[in-house]
């Protein structure tokens, strides 16, 4: 009885720690054409705060969702012009599901998304982080440190 609940445990365990490993690797594309290159595009991505989970559900109509992150990534590249950001926004208390409208993308440009509190309601707003050549995010890998991974354009 024991050998099958520890082999259950380390099958969860590998898993889970595979799952980490592999999610939020290059950020989604959140269009469909993927002939686009990287320097007609821009980077949108969650701030990090240790309080909020900030996630990427769809740009549009374009679906974000990736088996390994349960469908909330982190970033995703965006085609210039107005942009509808879905977003799953939480913290240990709410949940909430918002868009984010960008109207005026320019590509090479990355935009963070600012998680807050208004008291009821979990809001997300966004920050143009201007022209640059690339940008880096840190991904949590429980329990390890989080692993830094940059995007370029």
């Amino acid at each position: 009885m024991r050998f099958p609940r520890r082999a259950a445990v380390v099958l969860t365990c590998m898993l889970v720690a595979g799952c980490s490993h592999f999610a939020g690797r290059r950020p989604l594309l959140g269009y469909s054409d993927k002939g686009v290159q990287h320097a007609d595009t821009a980077i949108v991505a969650c701030a990090e705060q240790l309080q909020y989970v900030c996630g990427i559900t769809g740009v549009n109509q374009i679906s974000t969702w990736e088996k390994f992150n349960g469908g909330k990534t982190p970033w995703v590249r965006v085609l210039p012009g107005r942009q509808v950001i879905r977003m799953t926004l939480s913290n240990s208390r709410q949940l909430n599901r918002q868009d984010v409208i960008i109207d005026n993308v320019q590509a090479g440009h990355v935009y963070r998304i600012d998680v807050g509190s208004s008291g009821t309601l979990l809001t997300a707003t966004y920050t143009d982080l201007g022209k640059l050549d690339s940008y880096t995010i840190h991904m949590p890998r429980f329990p390890l440190e989080p692993k830094a991974i940059t995007a370029s354009f």
